[in-house]
């Protein structure tokens, strides 16, 4: 395993489809060389807030006003953590 200090994001995750098959395309990309502490700490802040969305929409009676928002952070979150685990496998993808 990767020694953690000198682990970065690869660049190679990317989210937000697009296209007429809202597959075809993603609109954006993780990108490369953020370090794994600032990768982590900004996906924890990116899920922190999509979970308090999501929990307003569940319970707010208009809460459909933040269910979009809720589900494009946790995307965003995800991304990086699915990026920082392709640089941490041995055999992951190499870099762009």
């Amino acid at each position: 395993m990767s020694d953690p200090h000198s682990v970065t994001t690869l660049g190679v995750v990317t989210f937000a489809d697009c296209g007429e098959n809202k597959h075809d395309m993603k609109v954006l990309r993780v990108n490369a060389g953020v370090p794994l502490r600032e990768a982590l700490e900004h996906a924890a802040h990116l899920l922190y807030y999509a979970k308090v969305l999501s929990l307003e929409a569940a319970m707010d009676k208009d809460g459909e006003h933040y269910a979009f928002a809720s589900h494009y952070l946790g995307e965003m979150g995800k991304a990086i953590i699915d990026d920082l685990g392709q640089a941490l496998l041995p055999d992951g993808p190499d870099p762009l």
